[in-house]
């Protein structure tokens, strides 16, 4: 290196790489600690989730799902013989590699540093008492839990109240400082079987803003939004609350929620709250706020909330995909964009237990349903008042008859009606013998006075119109007692063989129950069964009941080839006489509407901004089912009828997948899975050598998804195919996993979001500016907009404030776009109202950029750690005939500054360009990039600097 100031060339050029180009698609998603396997209503586990994708060569004998448009049965390629007419079908090298899961933990701050708490204890955020209004214990979320199941169910404290408080976002250290920062944030999270959540804006409050000393520029603190869009500096953070209490659970659910706060792992995306973009994500682990005796805990953590970058879809991956956690993706760039301080607590309270017949079936009968447990049979009563069941079933009370039926009630009540225009029907169906009459009446009492006559006349026409109106009714009220004598007197009869039976459902467990079905005549019948629900259905395969009956330790005799399937695909049953038999039912669910779900609020979800929520168990929203199972004979009448009710609870999300795709398109991506013997429920030790095969469903039936058995020691891949919506609409689903052929429990339930954007294809040069226009339409209202950018520091958008987006009208947006490294990458943009903060429009930017030719190379070698940079200077030489102006840029902003950002030079002259290069702490090799561009932003030339930190 020579010792003047000017860096000299080492070459004439370098060998830069040139990224391919992939199909646009995005994906954002979460690494999670795994936790230790454990059973909950479907059994909860958490694996690690880290997103990055591969493209390797496959042989014939190492294939793997590429489209759905190939074939996925178990049929060989090398041993089927295609006929003459078949095109063979060839292995290639799948265009969306999949998404690899892998079982290594993204690093994350967990403990509160020393500063930070001497920070928030200062601020005064709400202290967390128990409920002898005494401080709640601090743990030390660095020390292990020694978990105790029977210490947690021996508490007398049964009644959990877990509060979740948001204290300050600070910005990380590494984040890039040409990043944007928030202003307001919002957090969405789904805390255990509960809706997702969705909390108010809040607002950033640099430190020395709330009165306090500016120690620490990055930190800032969460202050609540008032109405006026002031801030609430009485009261800083926002505080949630879940009231777990038994008597709102369901028997033996108090159990699960033990198990699931040991285990699982909560997820928490932060969200820009006026862009609208996702910020990153966190998680912390919830096994520090199990009580284990005490009255109260609490817990504080600094997560890293992190988000992950792609450069392109097709990636690269290096390492051994036989051994897990050596492979590391190339390409992919997790990036840290702050740290959320979160407090966690659990306060004990005495269970309000009370005795409730819908929670309280008896375990042990809860799966074998008999028609002699008392919940059939009539008890008296009136033909019309069956379908309402009270408390004293002997006693009656009686109806009218327009309060039993409503169709009933609309006939007379339009009788009615028209009572007033009867005198005009009355006088159109008199005869001429009655007018007559009528007229010699009225002309006598006319001559003895006009108003006695006039009066009479007109009650003797009312008295007529009342007394043909009722006859009508008695008419009308007998036809219907005719016509619903025979339906009421047989459904009356149907309530002496009705049994009602309630299962609590959850999206993709199967809740298996037996019927106990008894022929009560003396002679032998075909029973035919009928389900007027396609989710519930009868178990006609004997390994399957025989599965069930193994995991929910059922002993009741099991028989093989017990049912017959008519030609309809109904079961029929043979039944000697006075034979009784256990029927094996399955209930399963894979289509949840997400409007259903949403009528069930958090339980005591509350805040101080917010109001207080119903408890979903107390609410009378919450959706039920009921379905209806005949059991009938050979000539039609049903032997027994059996009503099943079911209640939907909320499930729990293990993983959630946020991808982001060009509108009205199709997603096709795949989802690696770790090797088996790490998911949970796995059994420790191997199975002899046989890998058992992972089984999908999913949530929409609009969405395909399947997954395929892999050879010995090979992955295995989930596969999904979409179909996405006008931008910009979001498409939610869930994807459940099992490990059994039955699909009994799933292992876990994904929660997938994809997010459907406007795509704009932009090819470009690296440090030279491209524009490009983008057209805006209004809506139906006339709204005030804004424009906002994922990456403000290469995107560069006119009009950049606040604008007026006119009814139905049409506006072009410039953007301006000039990129600080190549490669494939995807920009977002966000239209969003700014009085309401909705999302109007959104758009995917798929960046496709090339270096430019590099026509000098220089380098130099800096001391790392010394904290201190150096200055120097290369030199340029205007080709052209005439004076020129040139600006310079570089594609690291914060390790070279220059000394003039532009400058001008006459023809042939050559002027020396100051640099001043920044100092590092860590050492290591950057390639910064010089850009020399005209007057028009067109890059003329590029100096490439390769500075060694040593």
């Amino acid at each position: 290196m020579p010792s003047s100031a000017h860096l000299s060339p080492v070459g004439p050029g370098l060998s830069i790489s040139q990224l391919s180009a992939s199909p646009p698609a995005s994906v954002r998603s979460l690494s999670a600690k795994p936790p230790l396997p454990i059973q909950l209503n479907s059994q909860v586990s958490e694996t690690l989730l880290t997103s990055y994708g591969t493209q390797e060569e496959l042989s014939p004998n190492n294939s793997t799902i590429a489209h759905l448009e190939v074939d996925l049965s178990q049929r060989s390629l090398t041993t089927e013989s295609p006929s003459a007419d078949q095109l063979q079908e060839l292995p290639f090298t799948p265009l969306h590699p999949p998404i690899i899961m892998s079982t290594e933990p993204q690093s994350s701050r967990s403990k509160l540093s020393r500063a930070s708490l001497v920070r928030l204890h200062t601020l005064g955020f709400p202290v967390i008492l128990d409920r002898s209004k005494q401080p709640a214990e601090v743990v030390d979320p660095a020390i292990p839990v020694n978990f105790n199941p029977q210490k947690e169910e021996a508490d007398v404290l049964q009644s959990n109240e877990i509060i979740l408080q948001f204290l300050a976002f600070s910005r990380a250290s590494e984040d890039p400082r040409g990043m944007p920062w928030p202003k307001t944030v919002y957090f969405t999270f789904q805390f255990y079987r509960f809706p997702p959540v969705t909390t108010p804006r809040l607002q950033l409050v640099k430190q020395d803003q709330y009165g306090m000393t500016n120690s620490n520029s990055l930190f800032h603190i969460l202050v609540a939004i008032n109405k006026d869009g002031s801030c609430n500096n009485d009261s800083p953070g926002l505080q949630l609350q879940y009231l777990v209490d038994p008597a709102f659970l369901k028997p033996g659910e108090q159990r699960w929620f033990i198990h699931y706060l040991a285990g699982q792992t909560l997820q928490i995306d932060v969200w820009d709250g006026d862009s609208l973009l996702l910020i990153g994500s966190a998680a912390v682990q919830m096994e520090h706020i199990l009580r284990q005796g005490h009255a109260a805990v609490q817990v504080s953590h600094e997560l890293d909330v992190v988000t992950t970058e792609y450069e392109q879809d097709t990636l690269v991956v290096s390492g051994d995909l036989t051994r897990p956690g050596t492979v590391k993706p190339i390409g992919v760039h997790p990036v840290v964009r702050g740290r959320l301080h979160l407090t966690l607590a659990n306060v004990g309270r005495v269970s309000e237990k009370k005795s409730n017949e819908s929670n309280t079936l008896p375990p042990s009968r809860s799966r074998i349903i008999s028609s002699n447990d008392g919940t059939s049979g009539f008890h008296g009563g009136s033909l019309l008042s069956y379908e309402g069941r009270r408390a004293f079933r002997n006693v009656a009370q009686a109806r009218k008859l327009t309060d039993v039926d409503s169709e009933l009630a609309a006939m007379l009540f339009t009788n009615k009606q028209e009572g007033s225009k009867i005198h005009q029907v009355t006088s159109q169906e008199a005869d001429a013998t009655r007018k007559r009459k009528l007229e010699r009446m009225m002309v006598v009492r006319q001559q003895e006075s006009k108003t006695n006559l006039s009066l009479g006349t007109k009650n003797l026409l009312i008295q007529h119109s009342v007394q043909t109106q009722h006859s009508r009714d008695l008419q009308i009220i007998d036809a219907y007692r005719e016509r619903t004598k025979v339906e009421s007197i047989t459904n009356m009869l149907n309530l002496v063989i009705t049994t009602h039976h309630t299962i609590y459902a959850t999206l993709g467990t199967a809740e298996f129950f037996e019927f106990a079905l008894k022929n009560p005549h003396n002679l032998q019948h075909t029973v035919s069964i009928e389900i007027d629900n396609p989710e519930l259905s009868v178990i006609l395969d004997s390994r399957e009941w025989r599965h069930f009956k193994d995991t929910t330790k059922v002993h009741t005799p099991l028989e093989e080839d017990m049912f017959h399937l008519h030609e309809n695909r109904i079961p029929q049953l043979y039944l000697r006489p006075k034979e009784m038999v256990h029927v094996p039912f399955k209930y399963q669910t894979f289509c949840i509407d997400p409007t259903v779900m949403m009528q069930q609020y958090p339980a005591e979800c509350r805040s101080d901004n917010v109001p207080e929520a119903i408890l979903p168990w107390k609410s009378s929203e919450i959706p039920t089912k009921s379905i209806k199972v005949s059991f009938s004979v050979s000539n039609g009448k049903p032997i027994a009828i059996l009503c099943i009710n079911v209640e939907y609870q909320p499930h729990v999300v293990d993983q959630t997948f946020r991808f982001y795709h060009p509108e009205l398109s199709f997603l096709k991506k795949s989802i690696r899975l770790p090797p088996w013997h790490t998911l949970p429920g796995a059994p420790i030790g191997g199975m002899s050598g046989k890998e058992p095969q992972i089984y999908v469903r999913c949530s929409d039936p609009n969405v395909i998804c399947e997954t395929k058995k892999m050879g010995p020691g090979e992955p295995q891949d989930v596969f999904l195919k979409v179909a996405g919506g006008p931008s910009p609409q979001i498409k939610k689903f869930f994807v459940a996993l099992y490990m059994d052929y039955w699909l009994t429990t799933p292992i876990q339930i994904w929660q997938i979001y994809l997010h459907s954007l406007q795509r704009v294809d932009v090819s470009c040069v690296t440090g030279q500016l491209t524009r490009l226009s983008l057209v805006l339409r209004g809506t139906q209202t006339v709204r005030n907009v804004k424009v906002f950018t994922s990456h403000p520091q290469e995107l560069k958008l006119d009009p950049d404030d606040v604008f007026v987006l006119a009814r139905n009208g049409v506006y072009d947006l410039q953007v301006g776009i000039r990129p600080q490294r190549s490669g494939n990458r995807f920009l977002y943009l966000n239209l969003v109202d700014v009085d309401y903060h909705q999302l109007v429009a959104s758009w995917l930017v798929c960046l496709s950029s090339r270096q430019p030719i590099i026509s000098k190379a220089f380098e130099i070698t800096l001391p790392a750690g010394s904290g201190k940079g150096a200055n120097k200077r290369i030199t340029y030489t205007n080709p052209y005939p005439s004076k020129r102006a040139y600006y310079l840029l570089t594609n690291y902003p914060d390790l070279l500054q220059f000394k003039e950002d532009s400058f001008e030079v006459d023809a042939g002259e050559t002027y020396t360009i100051g640099l001043r290069f920044a100092p590092s702490n860590s050492s290591g090799m950057e390639e910064i990039l010089i850009y020399i561009n005209d007057h028009e932003d067109k890059n003329e030339e590029t100096f490439c600097v390769k500075v060694i930190y040593q």
